[in-house]
């Protein structure tokens, strides 16, 4: 390291500025930055025993900035420009940090990944949970008074005395109690096109047709909104919409990322079966044991356990670092994924930052944690631990019935006797023609036996899921763990027993799973100490819990998803993080009472939609209101609704609506690659394609490698669960609907499906009414006039066709609509 890049890295830290950590960065770092740290670098460098080489410590953010005698070690944002990095990567002769060894590709990369992000350190943004008292009770008054942990109760609805005030449902008096508490009022109430858009966008994700348009503006009955909703609620596209919207929160994926890219050939079924159970209003508590224990669930039909081991590939699709040398880390991590996306997804929990000390900011200890770690320890989730592993499957179709698995078998024998006989008659001299007739008659009998048996057999068809852990199996035997110090397997500290986290289900209760008959039969297999033998996983058990009315997360979670699906922000903005970093509710008893009303209909996710959709609150306007502005500039208290960016799949989806080009073909795999081939990496270049014209989602994800129309628009990252995306308004997406062939192409075709005959002026007015379901202005309809003729005569010289030319121009004027704001905005 040079003495000038050292100057260079003292001068950039020291400009550096104090950067404000999201709840994001601060989980990053307590899952994966400081137990490196504590495992790695505190030995030498400010650890308890006081050691610090170099004159550094690797305590603190101001630490690290101040650095030690070569200089500032961290540069926040350049990750080039740090000597912490350039220590761990061994590229200095003279910096070369751990001094024992280099750490491995992914802690070097999760190091780098941080000090891009700014170097957040959580201790500096929040009140860190200051843990319980040796001597002292669990938890502080405080903690068990924390809003989310409280039971969910229905609290009365407001009363409002604004005799002007417009309700439609107790919705609207828990909004305009909070309005005039504050001295506000809600917006005047929207126009009958714009709520049509709005809604058909919400439930679908596609534009309404002009058709659609009109027979809402022309229908003078009382329950005409309510017939549009029902409508779209019972669109097949409402499943693909909002199947998506669960997808993000799933991480789903058709690829697995990370080290080695390898295809998941099968889990477009599990994203097919979520389409499914949105599509029949699967309720919301079925929806989610089948997730997490749809095996062990009871199944009438072979439908049923079809689509219950389907839906527990929600555990499976993970991504995992299939050629980790250490296979019992792989299990542990593959284990702290899961546990993670179920306590994010279901109860908006951080549980995954208590791996290696006690929460640092939810009362969530250790000892918790590895309660459930254990529970998918004990779950099989790998087919093999290979060079390259490779995840289980499991075949639905009926063939793991005692008589199919029988049918198989016989199958097989038949196929290894026709072998003989083939082989047999292979080997027999061509004079011996009695001998040959009686093996070829033979095989021709084998051959109708295997024919008739395979004709009788249900197809195979293989989902990703998981089983129960058996002994000798991929994973292990149902057995609680013992707290692993710092993270480490190799340091165990006390046994867990399986309990659900005791903020929520209390200090006293009972073991959720039952000990073996030996409750002092302990294990000790491959570096790891098991804890006493349990009779079956838990799965099941925490599948139940979670899916109690009585839970204080689980509804309130969902509810607020769907809010926040309708209305740009939840009624609490952080939908992954209901605890101490996540934000408070704009509106809690409006949540709760939602909650409640939506687990007295049964959990019925199109209920909730109803009811939502139903009220005052919904249909208001986006019309600005400075005074309100100036109180209230981020509307948390609803003065007017969210004028909201389409996502990148509804982007593309209306481009292809609109244009009349949309394929509407449901289901299937759009995927090139075989299953558990490289998808992209080094081994492989993508073969995947994206020019389908289909939905966007039922495009491949391939992690490492999203699709660039999906990355210009936001689209979630697919190697973690993530309830809400973001949306940035940026200048490469203006310049993609400029310039990307797809949007060409779309526009060509909008162009060519306008009116033949009649004026110029007519076939703008149906490019509007299709584009933005509104009848053009005046001026509009000059100024599109005035393009195209211009345009076509800009292209005389280069163009003799005069109907070629016009085509032209009339493709590029519907670009101009595509690129619009209006087009990619819903009011």
């Amino acid at each position: 390291m040079t003495a000038l890049l050292r100057r260079a890295a003292l001068f950039a830290a020291l400009l550096a500025p104090p950067t404000r950590a999201s709840a994001g960065d601060d989980e990053f770092f307590e899952k994966k930055i400081r137990p490196l740290l504590a495992e790695k670098c505190l030995k030498c460098h400010g650890g308890p025993d006081g050691k610090v080489k170099g004159g550094l410590k690797l305590t603190s953010r101001a630490a690290l900035l101040e650095g030690g005698d070569s200089g500032p070690s961290v540069v926040p944002g350049t990750p080039e420009k740090s000597l912490l990095v350039t220590a761990v990567k061994y590229t200095d002769d003279g910096l070369k940090m751990p001094p024992k060894g280099k750490l491995s590709d992914a802690e070097i990369a999760d190091l780098t990944k941080w000090v891009k992000a700014g170097a957040s350190w959580p201790k500096e943004t929040a009140q860190a949970n200051p843990g319980p008292k040796a001597d002292g009770p669990l938890f502080t008054p405080e903690q068990k008074a924390f809003w989310a942990f409280q039971t969910v109760r229905e609290p009365k609805a407001p009363e409002i005395r604004n005799p002007r005030a417009v309700i439609r449902n107790d919705i609207d008096r828990f909004v305009l109690a909070r309005l005039n508490d504050n001295g506000l009022s809600p917006a005047a109430p929207a126009d009958r096109r714009t709520l049509i858009r709005r809604v058909t966008f919400d439930l679908t994700g596609l534009p309404p047709a002009p058709e659609e348009v009109t027979a809402f503006l022309n229908d003078t009955s009382a329950n005409a909104w309510e017939k549009v909703i029902d409508r779209l609620l019972a669109s097949p596209a409402y499943g693909e919409r909002w199947a998506r919207h669960w997808l993000d929160v799933a991480r789903y994926a058709d690829s697995n990322g990370l080290d080695e890219n390898t295809a998941f050939g099968n889990a477009w079924r599990y994203r097919d079966y979520v389409i499914k159970s949105f599509n029949d209003d699967k309720p919301y508590d079925r929806f989610l044991r089948e997730q997490l224990a749809g095996d062990l669930l009871p199944a009438d039909s072979d439908d049923a356990r079809r689509e219950q081991l389907t839906a527990t590939g929600f555990l499976s699709l993970g991504p995992k670092v299939l050629a980790e040398p250490d296979k019992q880390k792989m299990l542990l991590d593959i284990a702290d994924e899961q546990l993670d996306t179920v306590g994010k997804a279901f109860m908006g929990l951080t549980l995954g930052c208590a791996r290696c000390h006690d929460h640092k900011f939810d009362p969530i200890p250790t000892r918790d944690y590895y309660s459930l770690l254990a529970v998918f320890t004990s779950t099989r989730t790998m087919q093999n631990l290979n060079t390259v592993a490779r995840a289980f499957e499991r075949d639905p179709s009926g063939s793991e019935r005692p008589e199919v698995k029988a049918d198989r078998a016989k199958l097989d024998q038949l196929k290894k006797e026709l072998k003989k006989v083939e082989q047999e008659f292979s080997k027999t001299p061509e004079a011996d023609k009695e001998k040959r007739r009686e093996l070829h008659l033979k095989a021709e009998e084998k051959r109708a036996a295997i024919k008739k048996l395979e004709a009788a057999l249900p197809a195979p068809s293989a989902v990703l899921a998981v089983e129960e852990g058996t002994a000798g199996a991929y994973g292990t035997q149902g057995r609680n763990l013992y707290v692993q110090v710092r993270g480490n397997y190799s340091t165990p500290g006390v046994e867990a027993p399986a309990v659900f986290p005791r903020i929520i289900a209390g200090e006293d209760q009972k073991p959720f799973v039952p000990v073996g008959p030996n409750p002092s039969d302990k294990l000790e297999a491959n570096k790891i100490r098991y804890g006493a033998l349990r009779e079956r996983s838990g799965r099941l058990e925490l599948a139940n819990w979670l899916a109690d009315p009585a839970h204080p997360l689980t509804a309130r979670v969902f509810v607020n998803r769907v809010w926040q699906h309708h209305f740009g922000e939840g009624i609490v903005r952080s939908p992954d993080n209901f605890g101490r970093l996540g934000e408070r509710p704009t509106h809690p008893d409006l949540l709760d009472w939602l909650a409640v009303q939506f687990t007295r209909n049964g959990w019925s996710p199109k209920k909730l939609h109803k009811l939502i959709l139903l009220s005052a609150t919904y249909q208001m306007s986006t019309a600005h209101d400075p005074k309100a502005a100036l109180a209230d500039p981020d509307n948390r208290l609803l003065w007017r609704f969210n004028r909201r960016r389409l996502e990148a799949e509804a982007v593309r989806d209306s481009m292809l609506a609109v244009a009349g080009t949309l394929d509407r073909t449901a289901g299937g795999s759009l995927l090139n690659n075989g299953n558990f081939e490289y998808v992209t990496n080094d081994q492989s270049n993508t073969r995947t394609r994206y020019d389908s014209l289909r939905r966007s989602v039922y495009l491949p994800v391939i992690r490492n490698n999203v699709f660039d129309f999906f990355q210009a628009f936001d689209f979630v990252e697919p190697h973690v669960g993530n309830g809400k995306r973001a949306s940035t308004v940026i200048a490469s997406q203006a310049l993609y609907l400029m310039n990307n062939p797809f949007v060409t192409a779309q526009a060509k075709a909008f162009a060519g499906s306008l009116p033949k005959g009649g004026s110029d002026e007519t076939r703008a007015k149906s490019a509007y009414l299709r584009a933005f379901a509104r009848e053009a202005t005046a001026d509009e309809l000059s100024r599109a006039v005035s393009f195209v003729r211009k345009y076509d005569a800009a292209l005389a010289d280069k163009e003799p066709d005069a109907a070629a030319r016009r085509a032209r121009a009339w493709a590029a004027w519907c670009q101009v609509l595509f690129a619009s704001s209006e087009f990619v905005y819903v009011n």
